[in-house]
């Protein structure tokens, strides 16, 4: 699964704490961490993740005129917690959008994503891929934007990867099964896209409509496919310094039609300095607790 290794690069504004202005001040923490900066890299394969819909699931969206079934499942890396001491450290450096400083960064893990959706139905699907992250401080949900006030029309957020796929029936064998890769690379820019968000929750665009919400078309913005965070104007002032890393995800799909359909995914971890993942055999240390704060934009669905 490493033949997507290369893709590998760094997000903007994930500056390397090694080099530039920052150097010393970077260096100086990593002799305080307990834990250490450097180590050996280290890849972990989680177990697969199975996520099926029946054409029996309910619709969580339903106006009479578009209809949305869902389902999502969430994971959890196998992150190993901060000694006391580190998250001493960790809580005294004051880092935004965050508050303390993150555990781990976009330079500490890389995930990959490899996935196969089954079409069991005999008619084609249109299936929308959902992949949303989490960081150690929030899981991003999107939410919904109002699209139509008058009719009350609301359309989804984007998720941090949202990608339609066209699964032809099972009549179709093989071709029924489509495979594809999120990369190490595409992986990054939703950290950093995350990362952004917060920013701008924390500190909203200007707006001289009191009744506007710009976040939410900032957000969109920030997560939409063809915008890259190293190369958007708009959006380059809340990319923070430092970017959180992923810590877990929501991977799912959507469909605008009953369906039965599954994906499986397979999840390649890299911990880049061997300090971060946790290994076999090291079952007696103690994870970093997935966070339970909720990272959203626009409204929840009615």
């Amino acid at each position: 699964m490493r033949e997507f290794r290369h893709f590998r690069g760094r997000g903007a504004g994930a500056a390397d704490p090694l080099t530039g202005p920052f150097a010393p001040i970077a260096l100086g923490f990593c002799a305080l961490l307990s834990v250490g900066c450097s180590g050996k890299e280290h890849e972990e394969s989680l177990p697969l993740l199975q996520v099926g819909m029946t054409d029996a699931v309910e619709a969580i969206y339903d106006d009479g005129e578009l209809a949305m079934y869902e389902v999502k499942k969430g994971i959890a890396f196998p992150i190993l917690a901060p000694d006391a001491v580190t998250r001493g450290q960790l809580n005294a450096r004051a880092t935004a959008p965050y508050g303390p400083h993150p555990w781990v960064t976009t330079d500490d893990v890389d995930v990959q994503v490899n996935f196969t959706i089954s079409n069991l139905d005999d008619e084609e699907h249109v299936v929308q891929m959902l992949v949303d992250p989490w960081n150690e401080f929030g899981r991003y949900y999107p939410g919904l934007q109002l699209t139509n006030a008058e009719d009350e029309e609301y359309m989804p957020n984007f998720s941090g990867i949202d990608k339609r796929y066209i699964a032809p029936g099972k009549g179709a064998g093989e071709a029924s099964r489509l495979h594809g890769t999120y990369t190490f690379t595409d992986l990054q820019e939703m950290a950093t896209d995350l990362a952004t968000v917060m920013s701008l929750l924390a500190d909203p665009p200007a707006t001289e409509d009191e009744e506007e919400d710009p976040t939410v078309a900032y957000t969109n913005h920030a997560f939409h496919s063809q915008n890259r965070s190293d190369d958007d104007p708009l959006v380059a002032q809340w990319v923070p310094q430092v970017v959180a890393g992923l810590t877990g995800l929501d991977i799912g799909f959507r469909t605008y039609e009953r369906a039965n359909l599954a994906i499986e995914v397979a999840i390649e971890l890299v911990d880049k300095n061997g300090k971060r993942i946790r290994r076999e055999g090291d079952e007696e240390k103690p994870l970093l607790e997935p966070t339970e704060e909720i990272i959203t934009v626009g409204v929840a669905a009615p």
